[in-house]
Formats: C-alpha cells, structure tokens, sequence
C-alpha cells in the first residue's frame, strides 16, 4: 500500500475542493486532493458565480479575467423570462442579478454565469500549474483520527491508497460519505420535489428573438418546465417536476424526453441534441456541526439549497475561504486549536440565512401558475390560462405574481453583506437580502474601492493578502504598529477611506486574511493593540 503524508487531505474536487486546494497551496500547505470521479464534470450543473466567489479566486491570484472569458455575455444572460413556450409569447420579464459596470463601484468582479462544467477544469488546470495534481478515480473509503492527525484509506486504481494528514476537508458533496462516517446528519426538509433534468446541445438565438436570457419558465400547462441556458447557442438544461413515487428514471427514455422538449418549444422542429437525461431532487438542510475531531464538512457536504437563488456553490467557496487561512495559522503556530471552532460559529448561520433564502425563493415561485389559473388538470389548467390572459385585469395580476419574484434574481446584500459579528438585531437588517450597504462594522466584508499602490490602479481587498492581518490606517493615525497607512503605501483619489468607509483620518481598521474586518477604532491609544 502506498503511504502518503500531507498537511491536508481534500476530498472532492468540485469547485469548492479545488478552490480549497488553491488557497491552501498559497499559503505554503501541502495538499493531496481525491476525486471519485474519473475527471471534471462533463453536464451543466451550477451556473452562478456571485461577487464575493470571484473576489476569492483573484485573491488566490487567478486570472479572472481568464475565466470570465469562459462565461456568459450579460447581454446573453441578463434577464429571466415566464413565456407560453420557449420561443413563444413572454408573459413576464425580469432582470437577472446586476451585472452592470455600475457594479464597480461596489466589487472588482461583478457577478456572471459560468457553468461549473466549464469552471471545474480551469481550476483544475491552475491547480496543477501549482504542481497539485487531482487524483482522479480515487474514492475516499474510511479513516481513523488521532488527536493530532487524520489516516484516510483511499481506493486508487492502482491499489489502496493511505493519506496521513493534519486535517481532511470533506468537500465531496450533498451525499458525502465523510460526512456520514461522522455521523453527522443534515437538518431540514429532505425532500421538497424532484426534478428530470434534460441536458441537451442547440443553438436556440434564432428562437428567442430579442428575449434573450438565463431563464426561462415554460407556463404552458401541458409542457411546463424551466430551461436554463448554458449558452444561448450551445449548452441548455431543460427541468420539469416528476413524482418519484410514481415515475423513475427508467421512465423517460430518450424518446420520451425529446417529445417533451419538443412540446415545451414554440417552434417543435427546432433541433437539439440529447446528451444526457438525470434526476435530482430539491432539499433544503444545513448540518448541525462542521467539525468532526480533525475533520472539516465543506460546501455541499455541510449544506444544501434549492437553485433558486445560485447560492450553493458560492455558499461553499466562501466556506473554504473562512476554514483556509484558520488552518494555516494553528499550523504555523500563531493561532490555537480553538481558532478553528470559528469555523462553525461564523459559516452556520450564513448556511442557515440562505437555506432560508433559498427556499422562500422556491415556494413565492409558485404564485404566477397560480396567477394563470393552475390546476391538477392540465385540460382545466388550460381553459383557466386562456381566459386569464384574455382580460387586461388577468394579465395584470400575472405581472404581479412576476414583479413579485424581483428579489429572487437580486440578492447582491446577501451575496456582499454577510457577516461573522453578532446576529441581525432588526427586521430591516434581516430583509436586507437586495440592498448592500458597505460598512466598516467588524465582522462584514472590507468594502471595495478603487486605490493606487505602486502606481496601478487596484482594489482595497488587494491590500489582503489570503494568510495575513493587515492594519490599514488613516492618514493622521498615530500608531506606530507596522500599518497601510492612506496616503502613504497607498493612495485614495476618490476618498474610499471617507466617503465609502466613513472614517476620519485618525481611525484604523485590522483585516483578516479572508478580507472581513476583525476591528475597528477610531483612534488610536496606546493600549490598543495589546491584544
């Protein structure tokens, strides 16, 4: 059996394993990361990548202008849509996220859709120009803990594999067998519905006209569904409902599913291609604790959403984020053990708040069928759909149940403005799901705005470097504690400090190495940093 010894032993090389692996392995950590599958995914499956994930990544130093080229044109992808059938009359639109230049002013990297299935071997690719290969086709079996370390059994191709690591992160998904080893078990509901999902290839531009978009709900009662674009002119998924006690996947051959797209198409003799047919089904379940001994649960094995709201993904990169930089200081021996159990304290309650999200987005969803008249009966359903859309007063409420769904594709307060301090105290706070207010509060993400360092224009979350505290300092502060002082290591030519921050010249603030603030004062004295 082949023996191997690391700092850190990953499980699952999705997005969030990978993007665990590229923070470890800048900050000096060895890692050995093992993936059951025998390369990327090859179907679509997320497609969001919010903000705060790209701020990560760039962080990490990705080219993110790199990956960007591998998303979506917002003008592709800027807008949802509730039509009769794909391609037929548009009931209702929407504006997907804000993915404007306008959003400079608030983040380096505005929010895009880059499908995972596109996204995983980038990271791969960075990954292994770090010299971290993946060990694909490598299942993770079982493992014994110690008090200092962590022997995992790994069934390789070419024979069992033993890992000896200081931690293990579990990164291997909403089934993970990590997980289940420790006994842990999701709370929240199992089973809210479950879904064939339709992957097909089709260039449908020409069918869509002017109403582009990511988006797309079929309101047509014999055919509904929701097809997401991967690609206006390549990659689609098209969903639809199904019973699992009635129906299996066995159920729908492929002959069967290219009916039903024909069906649910405004133009049946468009065509398309079937890659591949699968079943998935929406949960909403946060774990009760991410911290087994030296074992770490990681995005999806810590927590599941519902898709409405393109939080899953995103949810589990700022995980690693958080856990990373932890890690390495109890490693390097300016942090004790303890230090790690924030890791639970700060990443539950946001799981918690967008499981919440999440699923209030799935359940308002069903107010315009309701709006058109639904029934069990998709004859009544029908007749009912007819006679609403043939009155302005009809058509007036379905645009209502439409605007209604607004928040759900506009979420860049929860996307920006989570935070490790204390619990939202007022309902203003907790609705704050839209609105981001930047804030140089401890506990919130430090604000981006554009400075100057060394001549080039940069962000102020680039003053962060992914395993160190960083003081920043206003230009009259008097410590004389090693700080980026306004003015002197930078320069602020549109007064971040002031107008974005509200700081006075004499304040400071520190910064953890994940870029959300630990403290704030707003003047010095001369016991402040004691601690």
């Amino acid at each position: 059996m082949q023996i191997l010894e690391t700092d850190v032993l990953i499980v699952g090389a999705g997005p969030v394993g990978l993007t665990a692996a590229l923070l470890l392995d800048k900050m000096g950590m060895s890692v050995v990361i093992v993936e059951q599958r025998d390369g990327p995914l090859r179907s679509p499956a997320a497609h969001v990548i919010n903000a705060r994930t790209f701020e990560v990544w760039r962080q990490i130093g990705l080219d993110v202008d790199g990956l960007l080229e591998h998303a979506q044109d917002p003008a592709d992808a800027g807008s949802v849509h509730w039509v009769t059938k794909l391609g037929g009359e548009v009931l209702g639109s929407l504006p997907f996220e804000q993915q404007g230049d306008d959003m400079l002013a608030v983040t380096p990297t505005p929010l895009r859709n880059l499908s995972q299935h596109h996204l995983e071997p980038l990271l791969g690719d960075e990954l292994s120009q770090r010299a971290v290969s993946v060990r694909y086709s490598h299942q993770w079996k079982s493992c014994v803990q110690t008090e200092s370390a962590v022997r995992s059994v790994i069934a390789a191709p070419e024979g069992d594999l033993s890992v000896t690591s200081r931690w293990l992160l579990a990164c291997d998904g909403a089934s993970s067998p990590v997980r289940r080893s420790c006994g842990i078990v999701p709370e929240g509901p199992h089973h809210i519905q479950s879904f064939i999902t339709m992957h097909i290839t089709a260039n449908l531009r020409g069918l869509l006209g002017d109403h582009l978009g990511v988006l797309f709900w079929v309101c047509d009662p014999k055919s509904g569904g929701n097809f997401v674009s991967h690609g206006i002119d390549s990659e689609w998924v098209y969903m639809r409902s199904f019973d699992p006690t009635l129906e299996t996947l066995e159920d729908y051959p492929p002959k069967r599913c290219e009916q039903l797209i024909r069906d649910a198409l405004d133009d049946p003799e468009i065509g398309f291609g079937l890659e591949s047919v699968s079943t998935w089904t929406m949960t909403a379940q946060v774990v009760d604790r991410y911290r087994d001994g030296q074992i770490f649960l990681v995005g999806d094995a810590a927590h599941r959403f519902p898709p409405t709201g393109g939080l899953g993904l995103n949810t589990g990169v700022q995980d690693a984020h958080n856990l990373a930089w932890k890690l390495n200081a109890v490693l390097q021996g300016t942090a004790t053990d303890s230090l790690l159990d924030t890791y639970e304290s700060e990443r539950r309650p946001v799981a918690l708040r967008n499981a919440e999200v999440s699923l209030e987005n799935a359940v308002k969803l069903i107010e315009v069928p309701f709006a058109l008249g639904m029934d069990d009966d998709p004859d009544v359903f029908a007749l009912n759909m007819a006679g609403v859309l043939a009155t302005q007063e009809g058509r007036s409420e379905v645009a209502a149940a439409i605007l209604n769904q607004a928040t759900h594709f506009d979420m860049l307060g929860l996307q920006l403005g989570f935070s490790y301090g204390p619990p939202a105290q007022t309902e203003e706070e907790r609705d704050s799901v839209r609105q981001y207010a930047p804030s140089s509060q401890p506990g919130g993400r430090l604000p981006h705005g554009w400075i100057q360092r060394d001549s080039q224009t940069c962000s102020s979350l680039d003053l962060i470097p992914p395993s160190e505290y960083v003081l920043i300092a206003g230009r009259t502060w008097q410590g004389t504690e090693i700080a980026l002082r306004v003015g002197e290591h930078f320069e602020d030519p549109d007064d971040w400090w002031g107008t974005v921050l509200e700081l006075p010249d004499s304040a400071a603030l520190l910064v953890r190495p994940d870029q959300h603030i630990d403290s704030r004062w707003l003047e010095y004295t001369d016991q402040l940093l004691t601690n």
